[in-house]
């Protein structure tokens, strides 16, 4: 999603109607929640993958339980709304300058999220 610098509704896209205009609406108290993100972390440090730190803030205030929060070391970015003390909130990948990880990612991903009982 695009930034545009405020601090929700930020892309001036549809997914802003989505992320805080519909999904607020949903029943979802309860519902097992995994978030993952793609962003380029390099290009855009300043706010990587921001858009799944929003998904998230929505997911947690709808009272869903949330599953897979992964390490950002190896990362190199400078911030993140994807960032929750310490972890990134789901599984965060960067196609263009770590594409050779996302596999290995998503693969340890999926059994960490089966070790907590997502599935």
């Amino acid at each position: 999603t695009w930034h545009t610098g405020a601090d929700e509704q930020r892309s001036g896209t549809s997914w802003d109607d989505w992320l805080y205009d519909t999904l607020p609406n949903l029943d979802l108290y309860g519902k097992k929640v995994a978030v993952f993100g793609c962003g380029d972390q390099e290009s855009y440090n300043d706010y990587y993958c921001d858009a799944a730190g929003e998904l998230y803030d929505q997911f947690v205030a709808k009272g869903c339980k949330v599953y897979g929060f992964t390490s950002t070391e190896g990362y190199i970015h400078s911030e993140s709304k994807a960032v929750r003390d310490g972890k990134f909130i789901g599984l965060m990948c960067d196609e263009d300058n770590q594409y050779d990880m996302s596999e290995g990612r998503a693969k340890a991903w999926i059994e960490q999220l089966k070790s907590e009982g997502f599935f």
